[in-house]
Protein backbone atom coordinates (compact mmCIF):
# COMPACT_ATOMS: atom_id res chain seq x y z
CA UNK A 1 0.00 0.00 0.00
CA UNK A 2 1.50 3.52 -0.88
CA UNK A 3 0.78 5.87 2.35
CA UNK A 4 0.52 8.87 0.57
CA UNK A 5 -2.24 7.73 -1.87
CA UNK A 6 -4.30 6.00 1.25
CA UNK A 7 -4.08 9.29 3.12
CA UNK A 8 -5.13 11.71 -0.03
CA UNK A 9 -8.46 9.23 -0.35
CA UNK A 10 -8.76 9.43 3.95
CA UNK A 11 -9.02 13.42 3.16
CA UNK A 12 -11.37 13.17 -0.09
CA UNK A 13 -13.24 10.28 1.90
CA UNK A 14 -13.87 12.47 5.05
CA UNK A 15 -15.00 15.97 2.85
CA UNK A 16 -17.14 13.93 1.06
CA UNK A 17 -19.09 13.01 4.03
CA UNK A 18 -19.72 16.60 4.44
CA UNK A 19 -19.98 17.93 0.61
CA UNK A 20 -21.70 21.33 1.43
CA UNK A 21 -19.43 22.27 4.22
CA UNK A 22 -15.76 23.66 4.57
CA UNK A 23 -13.37 22.29 7.13
CA UNK A 24 -10.00 23.37 8.22
CA UNK A 25 -6.80 22.50 7.77
CA UNK A 26 -6.55 21.61 11.60
CA UNK A 27 -9.71 19.36 11.35
CA UNK A 28 -8.55 17.40 8.78
CA UNK A 29 -5.46 16.90 10.33
CA UNK A 30 -6.29 15.90 13.42
CA UNK A 31 -9.26 13.59 12.43
CA UNK A 32 -7.03 11.54 10.42
CA UNK A 33 -4.19 11.70 12.32
CA UNK A 34 -1.85 13.13 10.32
CA UNK A 35 0.97 15.78 10.97
CA UNK A 36 -0.06 18.78 9.91
CA UNK A 37 2.51 19.52 7.71
CA UNK A 38 1.94 16.22 5.65
CA UNK A 39 -1.98 17.06 5.72
CA UNK A 40 -1.14 20.52 4.00
CA UNK A 41 1.12 18.97 1.37
CA UNK A 42 -1.16 16.41 0.17
CA UNK A 43 -4.21 18.92 0.17
CA UNK A 44 -1.92 21.60 -1.82
CA UNK A 45 -1.63 18.90 -4.38
CA UNK A 46 -5.14 17.88 -4.51
CA UNK A 47 -5.87 21.90 -4.55
CA UNK A 48 -3.57 21.98 -7.95
CA UNK A 49 -5.44 18.98 -8.99
CA UNK A 50 -8.93 20.63 -8.39
CA UNK A 51 -10.02 17.61 -6.83
CA UNK A 52 -10.08 19.47 -3.53
CA UNK A 53 -11.06 23.83 -3.36
CA UNK A 54 -9.79 26.14 -1.01
CA UNK A 55 -12.14 28.82 -0.21
CA UNK A 56 -10.12 31.62 -0.06
CA UNK A 57 -12.00 33.41 2.09
CA UNK A 58 -11.54 31.75 4.97
CA UNK A 59 -8.48 29.40 3.83
CA UNK A 60 -10.80 25.66 4.54
CA UNK A 61 -11.30 23.00 1.95
CA UNK A 62 -13.65 21.61 0.47
CA UNK A 63 -14.30 18.94 -2.55
CA UNK A 64 -13.23 20.63 -5.49
CA UNK A 65 -15.04 20.07 -9.32
CA UNK A 66 -12.63 17.22 -9.97
CA UNK A 67 -14.26 14.89 -7.38
CA UNK A 68 -17.82 15.68 -8.53
CA UNK A 69 -16.91 15.29 -12.08
CA UNK A 70 -15.86 11.41 -10.95
CA UNK A 71 -18.91 11.20 -9.24
CA UNK A 72 -21.20 12.55 -12.05
CA UNK A 73 -19.38 12.58 -14.85
CA UNK A 74 -19.94 14.84 -18.05
CA UNK A 75 -17.34 15.15 -20.63
CA UNK A 76 -18.88 18.29 -21.89
CA UNK A 77 -18.51 19.94 -18.65
CA UNK A 78 -15.09 18.42 -17.87
CA UNK A 79 -13.98 19.56 -21.17
CA UNK A 80 -15.48 23.41 -20.23
CA UNK A 81 -13.93 23.00 -16.87
CA UNK A 82 -10.55 22.49 -18.49
CA UNK A 83 -10.69 25.29 -21.09
CA UNK A 84 -11.86 27.60 -18.79
CA UNK A 85 -9.45 27.46 -15.86
CA UNK A 86 -6.58 29.88 -16.77
CA UNK A 87 -9.23 32.35 -18.62
CA UNK A 88 -11.28 32.63 -15.57
CA UNK A 89 -8.05 32.78 -13.27
CA UNK A 90 -7.34 35.94 -15.59
CA UNK A 91 -10.56 37.24 -14.96
CA UNK A 92 -10.76 36.38 -10.96
CA UNK A 93 -7.44 38.54 -11.08
CA UNK A 94 -8.64 41.81 -12.70
CA UNK A 95 -12.23 41.73 -11.25
CA UNK A 96 -12.04 39.54 -7.89
CA UNK A 97 -16.08 39.08 -7.87
CA UNK A 98 -17.77 35.88 -7.42
CA UNK A 99 -17.51 33.95 -10.95
CA UNK A 100 -19.84 31.22 -11.85
CA UNK A 101 -20.13 28.74 -14.97
CA UNK A 102 -23.49 27.36 -15.02
CA UNK A 103 -26.02 25.26 -17.36
CA UNK A 104 -29.50 24.20 -17.66
CA UNK A 105 -30.68 20.95 -16.39
CA UNK A 106 -34.01 19.81 -15.13
CA UNK A 107 -35.56 23.27 -15.81
CA UNK A 108 -33.07 24.46 -12.85
CA UNK A 109 -30.23 26.40 -12.96
CA UNK A 110 -27.41 24.34 -11.91
CA UNK A 111 -23.66 25.11 -11.06
CA UNK A 112 -20.61 23.50 -12.91
CA UNK A 113 -17.80 25.51 -11.40
CA UNK A 114 -17.99 28.99 -8.54
CA UNK A 115 -14.87 30.65 -7.70
CA UNK A 116 -15.51 32.90 -4.93
CA UNK A 117 -13.44 36.11 -4.78
CA UNK A 118 -11.70 37.27 -1.44
CA UNK A 119 -13.67 40.57 -0.11
CA UNK A 120 -15.10 40.10 3.12
CA UNK A 121 -18.46 41.01 1.79
CA UNK A 122 -19.49 38.93 -1.58
CA UNK A 123 -22.18 36.87 -3.39
CA UNK A 124 -22.36 33.23 -2.77
CA UNK A 125 -24.60 31.51 -5.56
CA UNK A 126 -26.60 28.35 -4.43
CA UNK A 127 -25.86 25.28 -6.55
CA UNK A 128 -29.49 24.86 -7.61
CA UNK A 129 -31.74 27.55 -8.70
CA UNK A 130 -34.62 29.64 -10.81
CA UNK A 131 -33.91 29.50 -14.18
CA UNK A 132 -35.98 32.79 -14.44
CA UNK A 133 -34.02 34.07 -11.34
CA UNK A 134 -30.53 33.24 -12.19
CA UNK A 135 -28.91 36.07 -14.58
CA UNK A 136 -27.04 32.81 -16.32
CA UNK A 137 -29.79 30.83 -16.59
CA UNK A 138 -31.90 33.67 -18.39
CA UNK A 139 -29.13 33.99 -20.98
CA UNK A 140 -29.07 29.95 -21.50
CA UNK A 141 -32.78 30.54 -21.75
CA UNK A 142 -32.52 33.53 -24.22
CA UNK A 143 -30.75 31.12 -26.55
CA UNK A 144 -33.66 28.39 -26.76
CA UNK A 145 -35.02 27.15 -30.00
CA UNK A 146 -38.69 28.57 -30.12
CA UNK A 147 -39.95 24.92 -29.67
CA UNK A 148 -37.54 24.75 -26.62
CA UNK A 149 -38.58 27.70 -25.35
CA UNK A 150 -42.19 26.58 -25.78
CA UNK A 151 -41.99 23.14 -23.85
CA UNK A 152 -39.91 24.98 -21.16
CA UNK A 153 -42.81 28.11 -20.75
CA UNK A 154 -45.35 25.01 -21.18
CA UNK A 155 -43.32 23.11 -17.47
CA UNK A 156 -42.56 26.37 -15.81
CA UNK A 157 -44.92 29.04 -16.72
CA UNK A 158 -44.50 32.78 -15.95
CA UNK A 159 -41.59 33.59 -13.41
CA UNK A 160 -42.81 35.01 -10.11
CA UNK A 161 -41.88 38.43 -9.26
CA UNK A 162 -39.45 37.50 -7.00
CA UNK A 163 -37.69 35.83 -9.37
CA UNK A 164 -38.10 38.32 -12.89
CA UNK A 165 -39.87 41.61 -11.26
CA UNK A 166 -39.66 43.55 -14.95
CA UNK A 167 -42.08 40.42 -16.56
CA UNK A 168 -46.13 40.98 -16.15
CA UNK A 169 -46.44 38.40 -19.35
CA UNK A 170 -45.23 36.42 -21.62
CA UNK A 171 -44.68 38.56 -24.32
CA UNK A 172 -42.48 40.43 -21.62
CA UNK A 173 -40.71 37.43 -21.12
CA UNK A 174 -40.32 36.96 -25.07
CA UNK A 175 -38.95 40.80 -25.52
CA UNK A 176 -36.60 40.67 -22.68
CA UNK A 177 -35.25 36.97 -24.07
CA UNK A 178 -34.58 38.46 -27.42
CA UNK A 179 -32.98 41.83 -26.48
CA UNK A 180 -30.75 39.49 -24.06
CA UNK A 181 -29.70 36.88 -27.53
CA UNK A 182 -29.25 39.84 -29.09
CA UNK A 183 -27.00 41.40 -26.94
CA UNK A 184 -25.08 37.90 -25.97
CA UNK A 185 -25.42 40.07 -22.43
CA UNK A 186 -27.78 39.72 -19.92
CA UNK A 187 -27.63 41.80 -16.85
CA UNK A 188 -29.57 41.92 -13.62
CA UNK A 189 -29.99 44.01 -10.30
CA UNK A 190 -32.50 42.78 -7.34
CA UNK A 191 -32.00 42.84 -3.67
CA UNK A 192 -28.47 44.87 -3.95
CA UNK A 193 -27.02 42.48 -6.09
CA UNK A 194 -25.75 42.39 -9.49
CA UNK A 195 -25.99 40.01 -12.17
CA UNK A 196 -23.60 39.71 -15.38
CA UNK A 197 -23.40 36.51 -18.00
CA UNK A 198 -22.88 35.81 -21.23
CA UNK A 199 -23.03 32.38 -23.41
CA UNK A 200 -21.09 29.79 -24.09
CA UNK A 201 -21.33 27.34 -26.76
CA UNK A 202 -19.94 23.53 -27.53
CA UNK A 203 -20.66 22.30 -31.43
CA UNK A 204 -22.11 25.70 -32.08
CA UNK A 205 -25.07 25.21 -29.29
CA UNK A 206 -25.39 26.96 -25.99
CA UNK A 207 -24.12 24.86 -23.97
CA UNK A 208 -23.25 27.27 -20.39
CA UNK A 209 -23.27 30.41 -19.13
CA UNK A 210 -20.24 32.52 -17.66
CA UNK A 211 -21.56 34.87 -14.59
CA UNK A 212 -19.98 37.46 -12.65
CA UNK A 213 -22.04 38.37 -9.35
CA UNK A 214 -21.20 41.36 -7.06
CA UNK A 215 -23.14 43.39 -4.43
CA UNK A 216 -24.22 46.52 -6.11
CA UNK A 217 -21.98 48.64 -3.70
CA UNK A 218 -18.71 47.67 -5.80
CA UNK A 219 -20.94 48.00 -9.04
CA UNK A 220 -20.09 51.87 -9.68
CA UNK A 221 -19.77 53.42 -13.26
CA UNK A 222 -15.79 53.26 -13.33
CA UNK A 223 -16.24 49.33 -12.13
CA UNK A 224 -19.28 49.15 -14.52
CA UNK A 225 -17.44 48.83 -18.34
CA UNK A 226 -14.34 47.37 -16.59
CA UNK A 227 -16.09 44.27 -15.62
CA UNK A 228 -18.39 43.89 -18.53
CA UNK A 229 -15.42 44.24 -20.65
CA UNK A 230 -13.77 41.59 -19.17
CA UNK A 231 -16.93 39.46 -19.12
CA UNK A 232 -17.03 39.20 -22.76
CA UNK A 233 -12.68 39.01 -23.26
CA UNK A 234 -12.98 36.08 -21.49
CA UNK A 235 -16.11 34.47 -22.86
CA UNK A 236 -14.72 35.03 -26.86
CA UNK A 237 -11.36 33.43 -25.22
CA UNK A 238 -13.41 30.19 -23.78
CA UNK A 239 -15.66 29.97 -26.39
CA UNK A 240 -12.83 30.40 -29.57
CA UNK A 241 -10.76 27.76 -27.21
CA UNK A 242 -13.74 25.31 -26.98
CA UNK A 243 -13.84 25.23 -30.86
CA UNK A 244 -10.55 23.17 -30.76
CA UNK A 245 -10.67 21.58 -27.80
CA UNK A 246 -10.99 17.60 -27.97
Amino acid sequence: MIQVIHRALNILELLAENPKSEIGLSEIADTLHLKHSTCANILKTLVNRNYVEQVKFKGNYRLGYMAQQLANFNPYDTRLINVSKLPVEILMNEINETIILSKIKNDKRILIKEINCNHEVFVKTSKESSVYKATTGRMILAHYSPREFESFFQRVGLPSKEEWPEVESKSDLIDYLTEIRRDQFAFSHNNHVVGLATPIYINNKIYASLGIYLPDIRFGEPEKSKMINALKQTTTTINNELKFAH
